[in-house]
């Protein structure tokens, strides 16, 4: 009788070696696809979001610069000296598309243009200040004030795949980045405006500089594409995406309109979009955000993308060469198992052979002793020899059951033990961990903030000197204002201590010094003060309970920052009108029998989930859409640098409670301001 290669021992053999190899080779591919596909959708759309954030930049950085050249001009030059010459020679210095002086008479016709919802543009004009920012002209506007730019503003509507219905076949709009300037008799009456404006319509340089500056060479994969594009409503009118992807000669995409459903999301919800989405004639990995005018009326979008199809191509080669891979090594290893099979059970197929014979009923066919000295006559002679031996071995064995199962206790309390000490050094390893992972996030903090320091202080010393000329230049004439001059120059100085608790906060080791005796309820009801206007603003009722007695040591000015964070982030969780803050302090004790004050500020606002409070104190973590992540996150290590701590206790639908506990008398951590220190150099920061 003969069996077939299934029912054959090495068939048998090969079967079970083979199919975990299959499904283990099945799962590999199915979990790398998976990921890659996962991972790689994640990182393009961070990717593209972090374009999107740099084109916005771009667009507010060329509206700054724009404000500070009429700030320039208006520093530089008398009312007088401004004639049309003067400003046509500026107004191509500046590469302005259009630059003239307004009389003071035109601010009635600037605010009566204005919709009534536009209260804080109309309270800025008629309080002379400077405004920058994008704004539209219609048709008629353009004709009546700039006519030069007419025809450079016209847009041809083209007819575009996927985008909604229209009729429209020209736009004659026209969007300009636009800034006004006041300039200022001696008395501070203003005089005139400086109005200048930049035509985006058909303005190439804008896109294409900032494509060049995300999708510089190696950005993106082989024949990928990255464009940035300009929107008035759904039209495109400055960008660089091609109207055919596959078409040799690159004729921009101006006049096309966005798809429909990008179109109601942004436009209609005025929402951002972060997805994969049709762009003229393909499939880009886009972002879209919508865009408002002077007035805070919606205009357009602002775009960055880049093409989905390089992408596609590299995922879909990728699982092609993978399972190519993994099919030749099942190949080459079911042909190795055979064949291995195939020598390792040529034995076996001589007893089956007699086995196969008794069978049959030829009851002459033996194994028994053998006349050949071959596998078969040795394994009989080893299977009589191998029954005296295992009674003789069964005892050795119950007894060496016995002293292993003694060896075996005696082991596992102490495998025990080594567990417990293993645990505790896991948990330590964690901690420690978390807090270098935190102090990495510190250290980028502290080299940002000494940028941000660097830059405000600057201007902030030429507003002071500004402040001590004009004190000079007026003399007595200033006594009218002086109650104003004076508080601008406590504004100034109150900024630049503001930016030395930045300076400060990035070296560390410098903040020892500063310590001083305060009294905590006269700091806080100061604090309050200084947020009390932004509080009646909203109808927040704030509860106040001073328990608190005599005085503690710490810095009065870093302590007012964390209660100006916690006062601001209690109100932004309570809703847009209304709501209740309790604001206490009391004595305290520390777990070692120190004593201190505890101040607490508590609303009934919406909560937190346990996982959201148990990471707001991380550097960069935010819940806000405008947020930064920083506030908390600098207010705990205020707190922490004097002894203290800064804890939170939130339920969801209830409110949150920020506790402050500091110590009568600030307990520096010398070793870790040193560790921080050392941290913070080694990065670059001090």
């Amino acid at each position: 009788m003969s069996l077939s290669w299934r029912q054959s021992v090495r068939g048998r053999l090969v079967f079970l070696i083979l199919t975990p190899i299959l499904l283990t080779l099945l799962a590999l591919i199915a979990l790398t696809t998976y990921w890659t596909r996962t991972y790689t959708d994640r990182q393009l759309y961070m990717k593209v979001a972090s374009d999107l954030a740099v084109a916005r930049s771009t667009l507010q950085l060329m509206q700054e610069r724009q404000l500070e050249h009429l700030h320039f001009l208006a520093q530089a030059f008398e009312l007088t000296e401004l004639d049309s010459a003067t400003l046509a020679r500026w107004q191509e210095v500046y590469g302005l598309d259009y630059l003239r002086l307004l009389p003071s008479s035109a601010q009635h016709s600037l605010t009566s243009s204005l919709p009534s919802s536009a209260e804080r543009l109309h309270t800025q004009l008629q309080a002379g200040e400077a405004l920058r920012g994008l704004s539209v002209l219609s048709a008629q506007e353009l004709a009546s004030e700039f006519p030069h730019l007419v025809a450079a503003a016209r847009v041809e509507i083209l007819d575009t795949p996927r985008a909604r219905p229209s009729d429209a076949r020209e736009e004659t709009r026209a969007m300009f980045v636009r800034s006004l300037y006041p300039l200022r008799d001696a008395q501070g009456e203003v005089q005139a405006w400086l109005d200048a404006g930049v035509l985006m319509n058909h303005n190439l340089e804008f896109v294409d500089q900032i494509r060049d500056l995300v999708y510089g060479r190696d950005a993106l994969p082989s024949r990928g594409i990255g464009t940035v594009t300009l929107f008035l409503d759904e039209v495109r009118i400055s960008t660089n995406v091609p109207r055919h992807l596959e078409d040799e000669d690159f004729i921009r995409a101006i006049g096309t309109r966005i798809s429909a459903d990008v179109a109601v999301r942004v436009l209609d919800q005025q929402a951002v979009w972060l997805d994969r989405a049709f762009v003229v004639s393909d499939w880009f990995i886009s972002a879209y955000e919508p865009l408002y005018d002077l007035q805070g009326e919606l205009i357009g979008m602002l775009y960055a993308g880049f093409s989905e199809g390089p992408f596609v191509e590299m995922y879909r080669k990728t699982l092609g060469e993978l399972g190519i891979t993994l099919l030749l090594i099942l190949l080459v290893s079911a042909v190795l198992v055979w064949r291995s099979a195939y020598a390792l059970f040529a034995p076996i197929r001589h007893i089956h052979r007699s086995v196969l014979a008794v069978q049959s009923g030829d009851s002459s066919v033996r194994i028994g002793p053998l006349k050949h000295q071959d596998e078969l006559a040795l394994l009989a002679q080893e299977f009589d020899s191998m029954l005296d031996e295992l009674d003789a071995r069964q005892e050795h064995i119950r007894q060496a059951a016995e002293r292993l199962e003694q060896k075996v206790t005696e082991r596992t309390a102490s495998l025990q033990e080594k567990t417990a000490e293993l645990e505790a050094s896991i948990e330590l390893l964690k901690a420690t961990r978390a807090e270098l992972f935190t102090k990495e996030k510190l250290a980028v903090l502290g080299e940002l903030t000494a940028g941000i320091a660097h830059e405000i202080n600057n201007p902030a010393a030429v507003i002071l000197g500004h402040m001590d000329l004009l004190l000079a230049e007026l003399g007595e004439d200033a006594q009218p204002v002086q109650e104003e001059i004076d508080t601008v120059i406590e504004q100034v100085y109150r900024i630049q201590a503001i930016i030395n608790n930045l300076l400060q906060y990035s070296r560390p080791g410098q903040m020892i010094d500063q310590l001083h005796q305060m009294e905590v309820n006269r700091v806080v009801k100061d604090t309050l003060s200084l947020v009390r206007h932004a509080l009646e603003k909203k109808g927040i009722q704030v509860l106040e309970s001073y328990q608190a007695q005599g005085e503690i040591e710490g810095n009065r000015q870093q302590l007012q920052q964390v209660l100006v964070n916690l006062l601001l982030n209690a109100a932004h969780a309570l809703p847009e009108q209304g709501g209740e803050i309790r604001l206490s302090t009391q004595p305290w004790l520390s777990k070692t029998g120190t004593e201190g004050v505890e101040i607490c500020v508590q609303d009934n606002g919406c909560g937190m989930p346990a996982e959201v409070a148990a990471r707001i104190f991380e550097p960069f973590y935010t819940t806000r859409e405008n947020g930064n992540g920083l506030g908390l996150s600098i207010s705990q290590s205020l707190v922490r640098r004097y002894g203290g701590d800064l804890c939170v206790e939130s339920k969801l639908g209830v409110g949150s409670r920020f506790c402050i506990h500091l110590h009568r008398q600030a307990q520096i951590n010398p070793e870790d301001e040193a560790t921080m220190q050392q941290l913070l150099s080694g990065l670059g920061v001090v």
